[in-house]
């Protein structure tokens, strides 16, 4: 199993993501990559590999598309103990998200580390750094006409540009196995480690703020509920939950909503390590930040067998 994960550690680096400091990009599997938020939460669900397809906008030329993988690996899975969140316990976690909207294509690799302080028998505190890497590359010949009109981007019209940089994420969380709150901030260097390029100004910080439950109902139901609230001083804020019922173990079902922007209705499957979800997203109203409708996938696998299963195997 450990030749395995480190196999996909290898790998998974050469799939891709995206990013900008005038755009957002939304993932409405968001409970199932946390530590994307907040490098704090990496291996919240023990060691896995996950991956996820959104097609943004279905039907519209140009809407963003986008390819997001991660590795995460529980450092005492990895070396075959039994006790899983004892004093001490660290993780560390690959992610990769490649996404082109309009005339850019946006590639970054984070790499994630966090260490869990026990504070009781049922409490850790985590606390977790990553450092990130962007590449954004624009193709002046898809400008729209108002993005011409930019005089940033006017100048690479009929041309293409390529900017890069570093930056680096941190983040707090207390975890429990029926909840946890995180509190992250990300682009601490506001992007000024750059080269290439300069057709943004500044990549501002983000602040994220992320909770989640889950627990029993019944033998065969169990209910998790999660919740991602962003803030960024060039973009309006970004507030969504989801809820989402698992039946005997096996299927979920659940719906989400993006305050201003969308709705969502989700589904999916939960075998002995395997997991799938499908998520179908349409606009809130005529008014939305958004259009037409979304299709989402996302597909899951766990490491080790060493992992809780049921609704405590998932967020």
């Amino acid at each position: 199993m450990k030749k395995i994960f480190i196999l996909l550690i290898i790998i998974l680096p050469l799939s891709l993501v995206r990013v900008s400091a005038q755009s957002r990009k939304y993932i409405s599997h968001f409970s199932s990559f946390q530590s994307y938020y907040n490098p704090s939460l990496v291996g919240l669900e023990g060691s896995s590999a996950k991956s996820v397809v959104r097609n943004q906008w279905n039907g519209i030329q140009g809407a963003p598309k986008t390819v997001f993988g991660s590795v995460e690996g529980d450092f005492s899975q990895i070396n075959g103990v039994d006790s899983v969140g004892a004093i001490g316990q660290n993780a560390i976690g690959v992610a990769i998200m490649y996404d082109k909207h309009g005339p850019f294509t946006e590639t970054e690799l984070l790499l994630n580390y966090t260490s869990r302080i026990q504070l009781s028998e049922k409490h850790h505190l985590g606390l977790g750094a990553g450092i990130k890497y962007m590449n954004t590359e624009l193709d002046g010949n898809a400008l729209t006409p108002e993005q011409s009109d930019d005089p940033s981007l006017a100048k690479y019209m009929g041309g293409f540009a390529e900017m890069k940089y570093f930056d680096f994420n941190v983040g707090i969380s207390l975890i429990h196995k029926n909840y946890y709150v995180g509190y992250s901030m990300q682009n601490v260097a506001s992007g000024k480690i750059s080269s290439g390029d300069d057709f943004y100004a500044k990549r501002p910080p983000i602040y994220n703020l992320q909770a989640g439950f889950r627990g029993t109902v019944s033998e065969n139901v169990g209910l998790v509920g999660n919740v991602l609230y962003r803030l960024q001083e060039d973009l309006p804020y970004n507030a969504e939950f989801n809820f989402k019922a698992l039946f005997m173990d096996k299927v979920w079902l659940g719906v989400g909503h993006r305050v201003d922007y969308s709705t969502s209705l989700q589904t999916g499957f939960v075998m002995d390590r395997f997991s799938v979800g499908y998520i179908y997203e349409v606009s809130t109203r005529s008014q939305a930040k958004m259009y037409g409708s979304t299709h989402e996938f996302m597909a899951s696998i766990r490491l080790f067998n060493k992992t809780d299963k049921g609704i405590f195997g998932m967020w």
